[in-house]
């Protein structure tokens, strides 16, 4: 699943990456899969020592399970639920240090309309709650967000479309120090392509993500830069027959081999 717990690009973390996770899950349910096993690689093809990863469906399609660990982070557990449509409706997520609860829920066109996020601490027997309420126009595009972190309004972001009904623009008022301006661009088939903010210290625009896409419309390259600095890796993306992701190998700036993901479909 994708994080809601990063501030900023909403339309992109909350709606887009939704809807690309909906997709996935109806090639799932269609071609009756129900495990997915997932491998890690270092830069020199071995396999990454302690990792496991394995996401488990029920015979329903209604909640699915993955237990991931590793060296580096130990050992934690996602469990998912969804509705009818394939669209997550909950997900706990329990890591060595933290809970984290996410509900979702869409209103009646089936448009994401709340996402709220309880997150605890070990040690932390109250949490911190966040609330972000959507609401659309007639022709069923976000127009603006609202973000609440317990019962503040945090920021309201308002959401600007162009002619084709695309997100072109994210931007934020309120007290939130942390949300930025965002602006999306698309290519002459409406696939999102750029996802960059403007940066008040360099005084210009700085890209986020970049996809570029293969001839089925699906990501054959995205890249994603470093928060605040000049770094930025490259993944790039394989698919087996059923148009899911078979691989995903990530490079340096330099084109240096990183690592690499497959993915096992049973």
């Amino acid at each position: 699943m994708f994080s809601t717990s990063v501030s900023g690009q909403y339309y992109y973390k909350d709606i887009w990456n939704n809807q690309q996770l909906v997709k996935e899950f109806g090639i799932l349910k269609t071609d009756n899969l129900k495990a997915i096993k997932i491998k890690s690689f270092e830069d020199d093809n071995q396999p990454s020592e302690g990792f496991f990863c394995e996401k488990k469906i029920n015979k329903n399609y209604t909640q699915s399970q993955m237990i991931s660990k590793s060296n580096v982070t130990g050992q934690s557990l996602l469990i998912s639920d969804y509705n009818i449509s394939g669209q997550p409706v909950k997900t706990t997520e329990e890591t060595p240090t933290t809970t984290s609860v996410t509900n979702y829920q869409y209103d009646q066109n089936n448009l994401l309309k709340t996402i709220q996020i309880v997150t605890k601490g070990d040690d932390d027997s109250d949490g911190i709650t966040e609330t972000r309420e959507y609401f659309y126009d007639e022709n069923r595009r976000p127009v603006k967000m609202l973000r609440k972190k317990g019962d503040n309004l945090i920021a309201t972001v308002q959401f600007v479309s162009d002619a084709n009904g695309n997100i072109i623009e994210e931007d934020v008022e309120g007290n939130s120090n942390v949300d930025k301006k965002y602006f999306y661009y698309y290519d002459d088939k409406n696939r999102l392509t750029d996802v960059v903010h403007y940066n008040e210290r360099a005084k210009r625009l700085l890209p986020n993500y970049m996809y570029e896409y293969n001839e089925l419309n699906l990501p054959k390259q995205m890249i994603s830069t470093e928060e605040g600095g000049s770094n930025y890796f490259i993944w790039k993306y394989t698919y087996n027959d059923k148009n899911l992701r078979e691989t995903e190998k990530c490079f340096s700036k330099e084109r240096r081999l990183l690592g690499t993901i497959q993915y096992e479909y049973k």
